[in-house]
């Protein structure tokens, strides 16, 4: 009886954190914020997927697809509507709720995965609950399970590859890092450190096998589909995109990248202070403690953390703070641990009873504040007006967008029936406008803050005459009447 009370009261404390991880994170889904740049790109190629059928995703893309195709079926399931001729459409607000949804969805799962892995590690309830906590309230989960970006996925399997290796479980260590290579290619962090956990545990050849034959299947999958897209391979996009022309940054940068890096890092825990002071209690607990079994363990995650962090200090990547995501399952298991050691030398219900209050009150604060995490959520705020105000113009009215791309795009609609048009500097406008013989009104479209004085004079003394059509807090559009026939 008491073995099931000890089992009952587990399942309700973790059945709590999780509830307390759905509110955070579906409050942060429902907020009327628009997506950003990269969020507006992968959306427009899921919701092609989902309402024109193209599966193969067509276009320049960079990322593999699994990602996108979870926010395509979201899509599909529960944002599609057909009308009188059967023709699939989907509202671009209806979209960013049906896009987002499953990366709070792994989010969830993340959260209950991180309680059974600091289980395995430890053998102990606090460290796992406080591991479910850590990971429900963390500003990084809350900034990026209600978006649309792609790191989610990555980081709910590359924690499932980790729970399957330390479990001695190769053949499902293989397959979930597969499945995160069908993610990003970030992944690849990842199958290093799990193959020096093979090195370490001195893993004969059966396990070798067992762990390199489905991650080996499911890469070779992702080639086939890479080579089956009638596009230039996602590998090549990606390196024409992201590949630096220096690849080593110069010793010089690396303290500067260093204070970007960790400017972003002090808030992967809490808000700077919380992250700063659950850190220094984990430490001290850890330190004070000699007897902990996982102390080897722990020692290859701190390397690890310093190795993944030195690579993108030293190499020339692009140091998005998302980046920072395959990181924090390592290190909410060194903190829960630390924690847990804490909480049972200082009798327990006191610090049992503070340490989840302060996370809570953590959380608090980061909903409340400004969280310099994944991007200004506000900076697109009202795109979908100016999107409609566009979409009410005479079918094939020329647009020229030489700033909202993506964004734009994406609020446009599955169906736009307008041309837009890029060109990246008033000149080449310019020239394209008087190249296009049509009578017709265009616009020209930017953000409010954005210097167009170049721009409109060079357009006035080509003959075009400019004025307001449509302004906003965020956006403006002019509309260019062409000049006269001769």
């Amino acid at each position: 009886m008491a073995e099931r009370g000890l089992a009952f009261r587990h399942l309700a404390l973790g059945a709590s954190v999780i509830l307390l991880a759905s509110l955070l994170q579906f409050h942060h889904l429902t907020r009327d914020l628009r997506f950003l740049p990269d969020e507006a790109f992968f959306m427009t190629f899921a919701r092609r997927a989902a309402v024109n059928g193209d599966w193969l995703l067509p276009s320049a893309l960079d990322k593999p697809p699994l990602s996108i195709y979870l926010s395509a079926l979201s899509m599909a399931a529960i944002g599609n509507t057909a009308d009188a001729n059967d023709v699939l459409h989907l509202n671009p607000l209806g979209g960013e709720f049906a896009g987002a949804l499953p990366n709070v969805m792994l989010a969830l799962l993340l959260t209950a995965l991180m309680m059974r892995l600091a289980w395995r590690v430890y053998r102990d309830e606090i460290a796992s609950l406080l591991a479910g906590l850590l990971c429900a309230v963390s500003p990084f989960m809350l900034a990026f399970g209600g978006s649309a970006f792609t790191d989610m996925s990555l980081l709910f399997f590359t924690t499932g590859a980790l729970y399957f290796a330390l479990s001695g479980r190769w053949a499902l260590a293989g397959a979930a890092l597969g499945l995160a290579f069908w993610s990003k290619q970030q992944a690849i962090f990842v199958a290093i450190f799990l193959a020096l956990l093979l090195i370490r545990d001195r893993a004969g050849r059966r396990d070798w096998l067992r762990f390199f034959a489905p991650l080996g299947l499911l890469c070779g999958g992702l080639l086939l589909w890479d080579a089956a897209r009638p596009e230039t391979s996602i590998f090549l996009q990606a390196a024409a995109n992201n590949a630096p022309a220096q690849l080593f940054a110069m010793p010089p940068a690396w303290l500067s990248r260093l204070h970007t890096w960790l400017g972003a890092g002090v808030w992967l825990l809490g808000p700077p202070p919380v992250t700063a002071l659950l850190l220094a209690l984990a430490g001290l607990a850890v330190g004070r403690s000699r007897s902990l079994p996982t102390t080897a363990l722990s020692a290859i995650f701190v390397g690890a953390l310093i190795i993944y962090s030195a690579i993108h200090i030293v190499f020339r990547f692009n140091l998005y703070d998302r980046y920072l995501l395959l990181g924090l399952p390592i290190l909410i298991l060194l903190v829960a641990g630390g924690l847990a050691s804490l909480c049972r030398r200082f009798a327990g219900i006191q610090a049992g009873v503070i340490v989840p209050a302060l996370l809570l009150l953590s959380a608090i604060w980061t909903l409340n504040g400004a969280m310099p995490i994944g991007g200004d959520r506000a900076e697109f705020s009202g795109i979908d007006a100016l999107a409609a105000h566009l979409n009410s113009k005479p079918v094939a009215t020329v647009i020229y967008d030489p700033w909202l791309g993506w964004e734009l795009g994406y609020y446009l609609g599955a169906w736009q029936d307008k041309r837009r048009v890029h060109y990246p500097t008033a000149d080449a406008l310019v020239e394209g406008a008087l190249a296009l013989d049509e009578v017709g009104d265009r616009y020209l479209v930017a953000p409010v803050d954005q210097l167009l004085e170049d721009w409109l004079a060079a357009l006035r003394d080509a003959g075009f005459s400019a004025s307001p059509d449509y302004l906003s807090e965020r956006f403006i559009a002019y509309r260019l009447s062409p000049p006269a026939s001769p």
